[in-house]
């Protein structure tokens, strides 16, 4: 028997190269260009959460009668992450938060504008995503890269939404995170809560949830052929749509320091 066809992050190389690569990180070089980073980049750490829930519904399902459903340890993954997620320990001695109620915060601690966030959130809880995403509050970019979190979701066969988890999220943050942790020249003491929210992802993305992530993509390909290529095309969408909103934010910081000069 032949090897078994695999979804793998070096399939992507070029494509994540830029991504790593990106100006974006060495541009957040005060507290201004982090508010205008952190005022787009809000909106992708709330879809986040959909996505996790949309693949747990493939892997670990709520439903009545509960039957066991496919490889007991891609269960347990999918359930860590949206413990992990959905309530994590925060920056407080004995309290739990989603990660976007931790971003929320490190944005009030720097000063950034979390009105059009909230805005949107009670639009979507309103009239749903769509009609929401319509608001003008929402920055260009960041409405663009929601808009196609949520394509995916709502039409993405279970493998395409796994590769956009796995190769979109989980394996390509840990790199970002670790790159703006290091090349900003926002430091700890500015935003302490900013700093812990990228070095938490950094811990659990790189140790465990990305090559969780990558075993129960190449699970739901199983290896055919066709479900790979779509899962590859899928990934590539995602890093793309992550290349226009990083390509979107640092164009308004940059349109923002000429307007203060």
């Amino acid at each position: 028997m032949g090897d078994v066809k695999k979804v793998s992050l070096s399939s992507l190389a070029t494509i994540t190269s830029r991504l790593n690569g990106h100006p974006l990180y060495s541009a957040l070089s005060d507290l201004e260009d982090l508010r205008v980073f952190m005022e787009h980049h809000v909106y992708s750490v709330w879809d986040f959460m959909s996505l996790a829930k949309k693949l747990q519904e493939h892997v670990a399902p709520t439903r009545q009668p509960w039957m066991p459903n496919r490889d007991g340890s891609l269960r347990r993954f999918i359930n860590e992450v949206i413990l992990e997620e959905e309530c994590d320990e925060g920056t407080n001695e004995g309290e739990y938060l989603s990660h976007f109620e931790i971003y929320l915060r490190s944005m009030a601690e720097v000063g950034a504008d979390t009105q059009p966030c909230s805005q949107f959130l009670d639009a979507v809880a309103a009239g749903g995503v769509a009609s929401a995403l319509n608001m003008d509050c929402l920055p260009g970019p960041s409405k663009a890269f929601t808009k196609a979190t949520f394509e995916v979701i709502e039409t993405g066969k279970p493998h395409e939404v796994a590769a956009a988890f796995a190769l979109g999220r989980e394996s390509v943050i840990p790199s970002m995170f670790r790159d703006i942790l290091e090349k900003s020249e926002v430091l700890e003491e500015s935003a302490p809560t900013f700093h812990f929210y990228l070095s938490r992802h950094v811990e659990l993305d790189e140790g465990h949830h990305g090559p969780m992530a990558m075993r129960l993509l190449n699970e739901l390909c199983d290896g055919d052929p066709r479900k790979v290529t779509e899962a590859i095309e899928s990934a590539e969408i995602a890093i793309e749509n992550r290349l226009g909103l990083w390509d979107g934010v640092l164009k308004a910081i940059r349109s923002k320091k000429l307007l203060s000069v």
